[in-house]
C-alpha cells in the first residue's frame, strides 16, 4: 500500500486530492527536486555534522525532509539514483578531507619544529652591580651563619639562613630572562598530540576522561563518518570497475571460442566438400573410362 501510494505521489504529486482553493499558492517539492539535498537522501549531509564546532560549515543551502527521504526510498527509481547523489556526497567529502589533511600536514610540521631557546642576553651594567652587592652580602651573612654555629646559637644561625634564602632568590630572578612568547608556544606544543582524524591538538598522555570527551565529541565522530564514506565510497567504486574488467574479459574470452569453433564449422564443411569434389570427380573419370572401353 505504502509503494503503491508512493507511486501515486511520484505520478500525480502529493497534492493529488487537494482541492482547487487548497492549490493555490501550493509549491509541491519531490525528492528529484534540484532544491533537495541528494546527500541527505543517500547517507548524509556535511552540514549536520559539525555544527556549533570550529569546523560548523553552516545551514545546507538545500531541503532536508524526512518525508522525501522516505518516498524516495520507496521510490521504483531509487536504486538509478544513489550513484548519482553519492557520488555528489564523495565529491564533497572529498573537497572536505583535503582541506583538513592540509591542516593536519601542517599541525605535524608545527610539533616536529626544534624548539631553539636563544642564548642568554647580556646582564647589564646595573644588574651586573645589583648582582655583586647581593653577592657580597650572602658571603658575609654565611660567614655569620657558621660563627653562630659554631657558638650554639641554632635560632640566630635559622634566622640568618632564611635571609639568606631570600636573597639568594633574588639573584635567580636578577639572572633569569623572559622567554619570547612563541619559543614558550612552541615549548608547549611539543608537549601536545595531534588527532589524525579530525586534526585537533590534544595534550600528549591526558586523562582518560579527556581523551574519550574529544572522541566522542562532534568533530570527531563528524570527520569519521567523512572519512569512513569515502574509503567505503571508493572501494565500491573499485570493486565494480573489477568486476566489469573481468566480466568484459569473460566476454572476450567468450567471443574468441565462438570465432573458434565457427572456423572449426567452416574447416569441417570445407573438408566435406572437397571430399564431394573429389569423389564426383573421381566417378566421372571412372565413367569416362569405362564409356571408353566399351565397343
Amino acid at each position: 500500500m505504502d509503494a503503491q501510494r508512493a507511486l501515486l505521489d511520484e505520478l500525480m504529486g502529493s497534492a493529488r486530492n487537494l482541492t482547487e482553493e487548497e492549490k493555490k499558492g501550493y509549491k509541491e517539492i519531490t525528492w528529484d527536486d534540484k532544491e533537495v539535498c541528494g546527500s541527505y537522501m543517500v547517507q548524509f549531509c556535511p552540514h549536520d555534522l559539525f555544527v556549533n564546532t570550529r569546523s560548523d560549515l553552516g545551514p545546507c543551502p538545500k531541503v532536508h525532509d524526512d518525508k522525501l527521504k522516505e518516498s524516495f526510498e520507496k521510490s521504483p527509481r531509487h536504486d538509478s539514483y544513489v550513484p548519482r547523489f553519492e557520488a555528489e556526497l564523495a565529491h564533497f567529502c572529498e573537497k572536505l578531507v583535503m582541506d583538513l589533511d592540509r591542516r593536519v600536514r601542517r599541525g605535524r610540521g608545527r610539533l616536529a619544529q626544534e624548539v631553539e631557546v636563544p642564548p642568554p642576553a647580556p646582564i647589564s651594567g646595573e644588574k651586573s652591580e645589583q648582582l655583586s652587592v647581593l653577592e657580597e652580602k650572602i658571603k658575609n651573612l654565611l660567614e655569620q651563619v657558621e660563627s653562630l654555629g659554631e657558638a650554639g646559637k641554632v635560632d640566630e644561625a635559622e634566622a640568618l639562613m632564611r635571609k639568606v634564602e631570600t636573597l639568594n632568590a633574588e639573584k635567580t630572578a636578577l639572572t633569569q630572562q623572559p622567554q619570547n612568547d612563541s619559543v614558550l608556544m612552541l615549548a608547549q606544543e611539543k608537549k601536545m598530540a595531534l588527532c589524525e582524524i579530525c586534526g585537533s591538538f590534544l595534550i600528549a598522555n591526558d586523562a582518560a576522561e579527556r581523551t574519550q570527551s574529544h572522541i566522542t565529541g562532534k568533530q570527531h565522530i563528524g570527520y569519521g563518518m567523512v572519512r569512513d564514506f569515502l574509503t567505503e565510497y571508493k572501494a565500491a567504486k573499485e570493486k565494480k570497475r573489477e568486476e566489469e574488467r573481468l566480466a568484459r574479459e569473460r566476454e572476450a574470452e567468450e567471443r574468441r571460442k565462438q570465432k573458434e569453433k565457427e572456423y572449426e564449422s567452416r574447416g569441417r564443411r570445407s573438408d566435406s566438400a572437397d571430399r564431394d569434389r573429389y569423389r564426383d570427380r573421381d566417378q566421372d573419370k571412372e565413367r569416362d573410362r569405362y564409356q571408353g572401353t566399351r565397343p
